[in-house]
């Protein structure tokens, strides 16, 4: 949400910045100014559309669950079948639903 208002008030800090602009014989605000604010807003948006598919997955090694939690002391504890610190890393969510199709079909 804070996203979305920040980028609406770039939105229109650019459109003032360069109407003004380009009413004057030169430059009212520095040009570097409003690529800078160009910039800021490529980047907003460049976040919005992240994909977290690509991201690595970590799941227990023997129910191939996702459900993992951290306690104080750093152990990760699967909260499917209780076992402490047997994880299993996978490169991206793809790999992981691919072994797990496959686990499930072999139970």
């Amino acid at each position: 949400m804070k996203s979305k208002i920040i980028k609406k008030e770039l939105a229109n800090l650019l459109k003032h910045l360069k109407y003004y602009n380009k009413l004057a014989p030169f430059p009212v605000y520095d040009t570097d100014y409003v690529k800078d604010v160009e910039d800021k807003i490529n980047i907003i948006m460049k976040d919005k559309h992240k994909d977290y598919d690509d991201e690595p997955v970590v799941a227990c090694k023997y129910c191939k669950s996702l459900h993992i939690v951290s306690d104080e002391i750093d152990n990760n504890i699967c909260i499917r079948c209780g076992s402490v610190n047997e994880l299993q890393e996978f490169k991206d969510i793809n790999e992981y639903l691919k072994l797990k199709n496959g686990f499930n079909k072999e139970s």
